[in-house]
This record gives C-alpha cells, structure tokens and sequence, in this order.
C-alpha cells in the first residue's frame, strides 16, 4: 500500500525558543522517518510530509501553502493514513483521509504486512 505518515511537526507545548522549536522538529520528522523505514519493511510505500523540508532547503522562497498542497495530493492518491502522533496538522490530514474513505491506522503497529499474492 501507499502509506501516508501524519505525524506532528511542532510540539506545540507553550512558549519555546527557536533553537526548542528546531530540536521538536527534528525529532518528530526522526519520530516519522523510523515509523517509514517500520512501513517500508511491512512491504509498504510511506510517504513522509515532513521530508518537503528538503526542498524547502533548496528552494528557500516556497511557501507553507505549497508544501501543504503538495502533502494534500499524495493523501490523496495515498491508499491508507497512518498516524503516529497527535497535532493540529494530524487532526486534519485524518479528517481529509475518512472523508476521502481511506482505511486510517493509529500506529505502525496496527498497519498489517504486505502480502504479495502468488501468481
């Protein structure tokens, strides 16, 4: 299956300062990327959102509304949500996917094994 990853980006919890908001940030996209590399040895296709922070890199001048856009096409073509962790973003990206009838898992663990049929 493809496999879209929610997860949230920020945590969200009061005032921070910007070097607290980057340490979340990395260690959320680490929390999405294992949960992916999990996927990917179940015999799925992850998508991760938050790897666009790469382009972002390269192209410095995109906006979050992009990003956004361009997410919101692969849980479109995704055939399952699956969400690690609670947020905002995530709240919406599982609204978008049940209104979209796609099977949603609330972790790895529950999202079954790839089995290639015979033949």
């Amino acid at each position: 299956m493809l496999i879209y990853v929610a997860g949230a980006l920020s945590s969200g919890k009061g005032e921070r300062t910007n070097s607290q908001v980057i340490v979340d940030y990395i260690q959320n996209v680490h929390s999405m990327c294992e949960a992916a590399i999990a996927l990917i040895r179940k015999g799925h296709a992850p998508y991760v959102p938050a790897l666009d922070i790469l382009l972002g890199i390269v192209g410095g001048d995109l906006q979050e509304v992009e990003f956004r856009s361009v997410g919101l096409c692969f849980l479109i073509v995704c055939d399952a949500v699956v969400i690690i962790s609670e947020g905002q973003g995530v709240r919406l990206e599982e609204e978008i996917g049940k209104e979209l009838g796609k099977p949603i898992f609330y972790g790895v663990e529950d999202v079954p094994e790839y089995k290639k049929e015979k033949g």
